[in-house]
C-alpha cells in the first residue's frame, strides 16, 4: 500500500499536460494496490499513458464530466 501512496504523489509529475483528470484513488488490480486514475475525456493518443508509477499498475476509467447533483 506504500508503493501505491508514492505513486499517487508522483502521479502529476508524469501525466502529459492537458490530461482531463477529474479525480485520483488507491484501488485494487486483483488483490494488489493500484492507482486509480478519472479521466473526464479520453486522450487523443492512450499510448502517452503510463502504464504503471514505481511498479505500481495504473488503471484508468473514463467517467466524464463530474457535477453536483
Amino acid at each position: 500500500m506504500a508503493a501505491a501512496r508514492r505513486a499517487k504523489a508522483r502521479f502529476s509529475s508524469l501525466m502529459p499536460k492537458g490530461l482531463n483528470v477529474v479525480g485520483v484513488g488507491i484501488g485494487l488490480k486483483g488483490t494488489d494496490p493500484a492507482l486509480k486514475v478519472n479521466l473526464g475525456t479520453a486522450p487523443e493518443d492512450d499510448s502517452v499513458l503510463p502504464k504503471t508509477i514505481e511498479g505500481v499498475p495504473v488503471l484508468y476509467d473514463y467517467v466524464g464530466k463530474i457535477t453536483k447533483r
